[in-house]
């Protein structure tokens, strides 16, 4: 993958999104060979409640394109003086979804926490009770999902997915996608858009990143 085909794989993204976007944040730095946004502070938000993650990231525009329902995309790449891709994270942030529990079901559930001396369940679902009984806002069951690539990492697969701030759940990949790729990963839960087929996806199959595949990559050969 070089900088002039992340580039056009960013324009694929919008055009098949065009419909949809609320907001085109997205900013492409040719000097620094860099695919960003606007205002962009880096890092990934960790042990927030994922409403509030995804409020204060919204009203700070930390977002490249933003949809027309509440959801946006992040996409970010960065290639070295060799135009050889560095770094690189394209994540999406769905808007939060209710669940069905009452609030007086999950401070039921403290208490039963509680009664058996389960003490961060219990703190967890007491004081997100409070804060939700003061905002008035009902529990969610979303997360983040975020495609990372870190080319000098060494702890890690160089590339995988992962969701929300759980630093120790990775999902390795032997790849990292262009964005439409990562816009098909996420088009069960975006708004309604044309689904993409092989065909509308071959420069992006053309132009990813192949990577070594690495010995933890998830396959059913594993279990056997």
């Amino acid at each position: 993958m070089r900088f002039a085909k992340a580039c056009q794989g960013l324009k694929n993204a919008i055009s098949h999104l065009s419909c949809v976007i609320q907001t085109d944040n997205t900013l492409v730095l040719k000097s620094d060979q860099t695919i960003s946004w606007v205002g962009r502070t880096p890092g990934i938000i960790k042990g927030v409640y994922y409403p509030l993650e995804y409020q204060f990231l919204l009203d700070r525009q930390q977002y490249s394109l933003l949809l027309s329902d509440g959801s946006f995309f992040q996409f970010f790449y960065s290639f070295d003086a060799n135009n050889e891709l560095e770094k690189a994270c394209l994540t999406y942030y769905p808007q939060p979804i209710s669940t069905r529990d009452t609030v007086d079901e999950l401070l039921e559930a403290a208490e039963e926490a509680f009664e058996r001396d389960d003490d961060v369940l219990y703190e967890h679902l007491y004081n997100w009770t409070e804060l939700l009984e003061i905002k008035q806002k009902a529990p969610s069951n979303t997360s983040h999902v975020r495609f990372d690539f870190d080319r000098k990492v060494t702890s890690h697969c160089q590339s995988h997915i992962q969701f929300s701030g759980v630093q120790e759940l990775r999902l390795p990949a032997d790849f990292f996608p262009q964005p439409l790729t990562f816009v098909q990963l996420c088009e069960e839960m975006l708004p309604d858009i044309d689904p993409l087929n092989e065909k509308k996806l071959s420069f992006e199959k053309g132009n990813s990143l192949i990577l070594q595949r690495p010995s933890s990559l998830i396959s059913l050969g594993c279990l056997t």
